[in-house]
């Protein structure tokens, strides 16, 4: 069944532009939106839109929402989420714009995951166009939680059916056969500075699932030439370690900024941690057991050996995020996002921090555990996802992926992630600056779930 991409492609990237125009960041709840104003006027919008298209939609309280059309008792789910983690800086164009430049549209959201969600959207309708016969219902769901702890799809299996099986187009082709166990934990101590050189404050991080490319400190010293020695001292260091900063001397007062390399948490070795790197660059200058407790047992590393919990299986090691850092008052929190190999457990984990930590006196919590999966890669299902892909892109070198960061997919049963996210369609870039779609990424990836839709409802059944 061929399809012609030109009947849908203006409307794809009109509908686009318009979501990535309303900011769906974690807000504070409204009456009918838990997760604020921004993500309840999206849905609301894709809503109207799929109503506008032929579907049969429902709102779920705000938490979330789908798009429905076909019969049967098999329900087939493709699952994406409308909330966006915030912009950060360095953008080239505005963040909410939906600018076109040379064919991409630039936006947060326009690869995670809005362009997929809008992209499936348009391949179902296009479905529905050619005549397709849908002998099992077919689900559109929309969350609007899926970067803060998806209580929208917590939600939705509270109040309403669950899937059969199906896809979440949030990761990357050609198809995501399992997904790492993800957790997420807190460091807290109390301590105090003790030399000439004082910490007043220190802050990293805007989101725990990403590696923070900006660092702010600042230091108070009473004594000019301690002060003169330590800017001396901290400016060589972020200039032999080639990292951008900014300061201002102000009398007793030192005020930095170091700039890092922001990165998805589950990929932290992509990243540059600026908040790891301005504590390094405190070391032996500020007498504070923060700063000491940081560099001995966390570091700029990403592999948790200093925490004393790295593991490694066939699929990579154990990725370890600082995603936020916040010291004032003597008081500290380190908010870390980890992602498990399949050889360790959550516990495990936690037993070998706490040994780890416990001559430090701080405290460690876990503030969230989801817990990852395998699907056999030989299945008929994972096997029909991928030869959807290749017989569009005619990729047949890239194999399926054992993956660490978290989708929609590990919510519910007999469910991958898949797409859109691929090499050779331009530079795929989520939870950094410069987040874009190339109108020729957004015909590939519509060629692709248009056949692959076809395939999971006519050759996968799980009755």
């Amino acid at each position: 069944m061929e399809i012609n991409i030109e009947k849908y492609k203006n409307e794809i990237i009109r509908e686009l532009q318009h979501v990535v125009q309303i900011k769906t960041v974690l807000d504070t709840p409204v009456d009918k939106g838990p997760f604020g104003k921004g993500n309840k006027e999206c849905l609301e919008y894709v809503l109207s839109l799929c109503q506008r298209l032929g579907f049969k939609v429902k709102n779920l309280d705000g938490y979330c929402g789908y798009a429905e059309v076909g019969e049967g008792d098999e329900l087939v789910g493709i699952i994406g989420h409308l909330d966006v983690v915030p912009e950060g800086d360095g953008w080239l164009y505005p963040p909410y714009s939906g600018e076109i430049v040379n064919n991409e549209i630039y936006g947060r959201g326009t690869i995670d995951d809005k362009g997929p969600v809008i992209i499936s959207i348009y391949a179902i309708k296009a479905l529905m166009d050619s005549g397709f016969k849908f002998n099992k219902r077919v689900r559109l769901i929309f969350g609007c939680n899926e970067e803060s702890g998806s209580l929208c799809m917590e939600h939705y299996l509270k109040v309403d059916e669950p899937i059969s099986y199906g896809v979440s187009p949030d990761a990357s082709f050609p198809v995501i056969f399992a997904e790492k166990t993800i957790n997420n934990i807190s460091i807290n101590g109390t301590v105090f500075n003790s030399g000439n050189i004082k910490l007043i404050y220190l802050d990293a991080g805007i989101v725990i699932n990403a590696v923070p490319d900006k660092c702010s400190f600042k230091l108070e010293c009473l004594c000019p030439k301690c002060q003169e020695k330590a800017m001396n001292e901290i400016n060589s260091f972020f200039e032999n370690n080639h990292l951008k900063f900014e300061f201002i001397k102000n009398n007793n007062e030192l005020l930095y900024t170091v700039y890092g390399k922001a990165a998805h948490g589950s990929t932290p070795h992509l990243g540059l941690n600026a908040g790891s790197y301005a504590i390094l660059a405190l070391n032996g200058i500020v007498e504070n057991k923060f700063i000491d407790f940081y560099n001995k047992c966390i570091g700029i590393e990403v592999n948790g050996q200093k925490l004393g919990c790295y593991a490694e299986d066939e699929y990579g090691p154990i990725a370890v995020n600082v995603g936020m850092i916040h010291y004032e008052n003597d008081t500290f929190e380190i908010k870390i996002n980890s992602r498990l190999p399949f050889n360790i457990t959550t516990k495990i984990m936690l037993q070998k921090i706490e040994e780890t930590i416990k001559p430090y006196e701080v405290s460690l919590t876990l503030l969230s555990t989801s817990n990852g999966f395998k699907i056999d890669p030989n299945s008929t299902m994972i096997k029909t996802l991928v030869q959807s892909y290749q017989d569009v892109t005619k990729d047949y070198q890239s194999q399926p992926i054992c993956c660490a960061g978290g989708t929609y997919a590990r919510e519910f049963k007999n469910c991958v992630a898949f797409g859109p996210e691929m090499e050779g369609y331009g530079e795929m870039i989520i939870h950094q600056p410069n987040e874009r779609i190339t109108f020729e990424a957004i015909e590939a990836i519509f060629k692709i779930y248009f056949q692959a839709y076809k395939n999971l409802i006519t050759k996968v059944t799980f009755k």
